[in-house]
């Protein structure tokens, strides 16, 4: 049965309510759909609303998507290692696996993985926390990257600091594995163009899961928890 307009108004209502009440929004989704995707413009728009920053939208928006996107794909490549029996923690298995991987990380693919994700209990969720000084959103997805990939994730963004151009770094780094790492390179070009410090986005493994977090300034003041972390430290 499909929700009605009452249904849908009702459910608006409550979202509405919960972000003037400063309350954390939590999305879980197992494949990026359509419905998923609209969810989270919506539950963006709000909050921006809000915080009267509308103008953020368009920004926050895609680098959330294409977190959740790159946490959705993490999780299917799991399933698809194991459905071709490889293991994909040893480095000869992971290479052949990725160059069969290639064909199935397209968004039209990834969504015929949903049901496979939900089975197994491999999901992506998006926090998204906000008062008047910041919006941070975490993306988890419950695997952790490999050692390899924990690599390669720390090349690109060393790679993607030395470009201003998404053209320009895709000319460059189309190695052909993985979407050249092009999910990465967007939002912190992204983030660049908008006068945000990169360094507001960060990824790391936490008790087997990969967290990705992105703080969006809406005060000229904020201080970025990992700078504030080191102001505590130094004046403890």
């Amino acid at each position: 049965m499909s929700p009605t307009s009452t249904d849908f108004k009702s459910a608006e209502k409550s979202l509405k309510n919960a972000i003037d009440k400063g309350k954390v929004i939590r999305l879980i989704s197992y494949a990026m759909s359509t419905r998923f995707e609209k969810t989270m413009d919506i539950v963006i728009q709000y909050i921006l609303e809000k915080y009267k920053k509308t103008e953020l939208q368009s920004i926050v928006y895609t680098c959330t998507k294409e977190l959740a996107l790159n946490g959705t794909k993490a999780n299917i490549k799991r399933i698809f290692f194991e459905e071709h029996n490889l293991d994909i923690n040893k480095e000869e298995d992971y290479e052949k696996g990725i160059e069969l991987y290639k064909d199935v990380i397209r968004e039209e693919e990834v969504l015929k993985y949903g049901p496979k994700a939900k089975q197994t209990g491999l999901f992506v969720k998006i926090s998204f926390i906000h008062n008047m000084e910041v919006l941070k959103i975490e993306v988890l997805n419950n695997t952790p990257m490999t050692n390899q990939e924990e690599t390669r994730l720390r090349e690109k963004f060393s790679q993607v600091m030395k470009y201003d151009d998404l053209m320009e770094y895709y000319n460059d780094h189309a190695d052909n594995t993985e979407g050249a790492g092009l999910g990465l390179a967007l939002i912190m070009i992204l983030l660049m163009a908008e006068g945000i410090n990169p360094g507001f986005f960060r990824i790391g493994i936490e008790k087997n899961t990969t967290i990705a977090r992105l703080e969006i300034p809406l005060s000229r003041d904020y201080i970025c928890e990992r700078d504030r972390d080191l102001i505590i430290r130094i004046h403890d």
